[in-house]
């Protein structure tokens, strides 16, 4: 056992508006199942590169075991996977680099093929092999869900169930829910480190919010009664200092300037020292209030189409070329419902939705989409993002105050209106895109892997949204927690 502290730690990137971690704190034993969570831009990804040695902060950062941080900086390659592999974990015999891969369902021949020619789900599995097949490494694991289909998270995560320690951020509750003992979640201004999976931390999170809530509503009252005395003591100081030089014409013979002053000053001096109790007890009060980690509500503007279905695939196959994926694909989408397409890596999914939408033609077959037909299209990549806030709102035609009133509830402070857009964080990226929908009346949402590097909390907001609104939606998605909570019907297609 090792144990794994950070002291004091202070970090900002430079050019950055302010500070990522200010004064961390933290003690964590390296055998914990450790899952990491928080809001996107909250600094997991930076915490793991802290722990790395790739950043340097203020403060002292012990870790005893070497780090180890996934995904590699690995690039695609023409080279074999196994010489990729090698690379990666350079002490690693071959036979402990087949062990592990046979453990994630990757078969031993597909060391030898191409590493370019792996799907994103097997390099995502192929470097988790290279990752635990070191030893006296200590794994930094980000985000290894993202190119995972529902089979390869659950299978990623029986494996990882079955290792010793590990860091790991994961926005997937249910894959939490299997692989992790510990989680330490990074909260607006503190750390917390508790035992148990997400299920366990929720509890604890929901109670700890309830209580603080209501605590916090009360300081806040208080605050803005200890407000209103503020200026009313500023108040009478003024008019103390005011009454010094300020007499009335008919009294200024009979009065003794000396003790107007006087009384003046003595005045002044006490509503100045009244104001400076109050303030510091608002001080006082500020400090109390605790750590609330607010889930605003969401709002969609649907529109209502006149034919029940909107959408209807009969005998349909997705081909790129002269290469066939997928094929039998049959499947409808009725006014008010969710349908999830589910199905392994490279069965063609994305390809079904961009075809719907009018961006590719790899689908073919029956194909009826209603007239008139409305669709807001979340795609999966953020690749394309970039520059200003303002010109992406001019760009999408939508309404400016609605759109960042969206993004305030998802936690995006408002000083990140002024960035350019390459330095947000992948969730927030995704934030941008969903927002964007939300704000963009249809009959059909078309969503592909909208959760990819959301955060839990934007989850459960999409969730509690689209569970009380039904709007009708086809979505590739492959939260379970979402699918099970969202979804009306699941479709699964197969390569």
């Amino acid at each position: 056992m090792a144990i794994i502290q950070c002291i004091d730690v202070t970090f900002a990137y430079e050019g950055g508006y302010e500070d990522v971690f200010t004064h961390l704190s933290c003690r964590l034993d390296s055998t914990w199942r450790l899952g990491l969570i928080g809001r996107n831009g909250r600094g997991k990804t930076t915490l793991l590169r802290l722990l790395a040695g790739q950043l340097n902060p203020q403060g002292t950062i012990t870790l005893p075991l070497t780090p180890a941080l996934f995904p590699f900086a690995t690039p695609e390659s023409q080279r074999a996977t196994l010489e990729v592999l090698m690379a990666c974990a350079p002490e690693a015999p071959a036979w402990r680099l087949t062990l592990e891969l046979s453990q994630l369902g990757v078969p031993e021949e597909a060391l030898a093929r191409p590493y370019a020619s792996l799907s994103r789900g097997e390099q995502t599995k192929a470097q988790l092999a290279a990752l635990f097949a070191r030893e006296d490494v200590y794994p930094l694991i980000d985000e290894p869900t993202n190119h995972l289909d529902l089979q390869g998270r659950e299978l990623v995560a029986d494996y990882l169930s079955r290792k010793d320690g590990f860091l790991l951020v994961s926005h997937d509750r249910a894959f939490l829910n299997r692989c992790v003992d510990h989680t330490i979640s990074l909260n607006r201004t503190t750390v917390a480190v508790q035992r148990g999976n997400f299920d366990d931390w929720e509890r604890e999170w929901l109670r700890k919010n309830e209580s603080e809530q209501a605590r916090n509503e009360q300081l806040q009252k208080d605050v803005a009664r200890l407000t209103i005395s503020a200026r009313r003591q500023a108040e009478w100081s003024r008019k103390g200092e005011k009454g010094k030089f300020h007499v009335k014409p008919d009294e200024a013979a009979a009065v003794d300037r000396g003790y107007v002053g006087a009384r003046a000053a003595a005045v002044m001096k006490r509503s100045l020292n009244a104001q400076a109790r109050i303030e510091k007890e608002m001080e006082e009060k500020r400090s109390l209030m605790k750590d609330v980690e607010r889930v605003g509500e969401l709002k969609i503007e649907t529109l209502t189409h006149p034919k029940k279905r909107l959408i209807e695939v009969r005998g349909a196959a997705i081909r790129y070329g002269e290469r066939t994926v997928c094929e039998g694909i049959a499947f409808s989408v009725s006014r008010g419902e969710r349908v999830a397409l589910v199905g392994r890596n490279g069965a063609g999914k994305s390809s079904v939705l961009q075809t719907l939408c009018g961006l590719s033609d790899a689908m073919h077959g029956d194909i009826m989409i209603a007239s008139g037909l409305t669709i807001s299209y979340v795609p999966q990549s953020t690749a394309h993002l970039r520059g200003t806030l303002r010109a992406f709102i001019d760009q999408s035609g939508v309404d400016e105050t609605l759109f960042k009133a969206i993004l305030r509830n998802m936690d995006f402070g408002r000083e990140q209106f002024d960035i350019a857009i390459e330095q947000y964080s992948e969730g927030q990226k995704k934030k941008l895109l969903l927002a964007r929908s939300l704000c963009e009346p249809a009959h059909l949402y078309v969503w592909d892997e909208p959760l990819n590097y959301l955060d839990v909390f934007s989850r459960i907001q999409l969730e509690t949204l689209l569970v009380r609104t039904q709007p009708t939606m086809l979505m590739v998605e492959h939260d379970r927690a979402f699918l099970e909570r969202v979804c009306t019907r699941v479709v699964e297609l197969d390569r």
